[in-house]
């Protein structure tokens, strides 16, 4: 038998990705949150309905983890959700110890294979996908790092990376992938023809998990994930990739704006659609127009292009 605990609280569907970031960072080994993928007679439902607007997540940490400890960062990290998202429901629900042999891959049955966009298929290590010959899969295990594909501001991201090889005047040749966590984004556009990508985050598990699913995917030599921060990388990219909050994104403008080489093109995303404008006139006043953007929900993903 096998001992962990869980720690589950309650959270908008805004609010996932911060609330699995901050978890994240804290020892959790996965987590899952409630969707509404099925109809009444437990069949795929056709079309999907929308996603509750609260959700309750549950992350799994190891059996020494101090839950009073835990839960106590939790409640503190609340006003600090709110500054990004104001104020909202979130709150913690409940904390448990678990004795079960097989609850650590249960999880797993929520991840499958995914089309994205046209050609991408991102599916994880323990599930077999031949492909069609045209198809381009990556191999994703997310580990303790953010990234499988499934959310929809990663969703976004990644279309709109197909669409900079696919559709861009000419293919990046090198890419910039800020906030990599499991490298999803970064290992996409090596596998996609980019020559040198560049992974940076601040978390060192992060840094790993991205290392590891890049050799897994065989581009292990173009694709190369660093702890460093963002003013201490040299250089220009002619793609550079961001999927953080509206906020950071804002923060951060002129410094992502000089790491794109003049005529290349910046995916931005992480953003509430409602901030979506602010964020494009900050990169704006930095030199990076808009030119296309995505949404999906409440999500918004942005592509500029900066000026030559």
């Amino acid at each position: 038998m096998t001992r962990w605990k869980s720690f589950t609280v309650e959270v908008r569907r805004e609010t996932i990705d911060a609330v699995t970031q901050f978890l994240m960072a804290r020892g959790s080994l996965g987590m899952a949150y409630d969707e509404q993928l099925l109809g009444a007679a437990g069949d795929p439902a056709d079309p999907i309905p929308p996603p509750p607007a609260v959700t309750r997540l549950t992350a799994y940490f190891p059996w020494d983890t101090d839950l009073w400890e835990l839960k106590r960062a939790f409640l503190e990290f609340l006003p600090v959700l709110a500054e990004s998202f104001g104020a909202g429901p979130e709150s913690f629900d409940s904390a448990t110890e678990i004795t079960d042999s097989g609850w650590a891959e249960k999880w797993k049955e929520h991840f499958r294979a995914r089309k994205i966009g046209r050609r991408l298929v991102v599916k994880p290590s323990w599930e077999e996908y031949p492909g069609d010959g045209e198809e381009v899969v990556l191999t994703i295990d997310p580990g303790q790092a953010f990234g499988t594909g499934t959310h929809e501001t990663t969703r976004m991201c990644l279309s709109f990376v197909e669409d900079a090889f696919d559709r861009g005047p000419a293919s990046p040749r090198t890419v910039l992938d800020i906030g990599t966590g499991t490298g999803i984004l970064g290992i996409a556009a090596a596998l996609l023809g980019a020559e040198r990508v560049l992974g940076v985050d601040t978390d060192p598990v992060a840094v790993e998990v991205a290392a590891r699913n890049a050799e897994m995917n065989g581009v292990g030599t173009a694709f190369r994930a660093e702890g460093t921060i963002l003013a201490g990388i040299g250089g220009e990219f002619d793609l550079v990739i961001g999927n953080l909050i509206a906020e950071i994104l804002v923060d951060l403008s002129a410094p992502l704006v000089a790491r794109c080489a003049p005529g290349g093109s910046m995916i931005l995303s992480g953003i509430l659609t409602e901030k979506s404008g602010w964020v494009a006139e900050e990169f704006a006043t930095n030199g990076a127009s808009l030119v296309e953007e995505a949404t999906d929900g409440e999500w918004s993903a942005l592509l500029l292009r900066r000026g030559a």
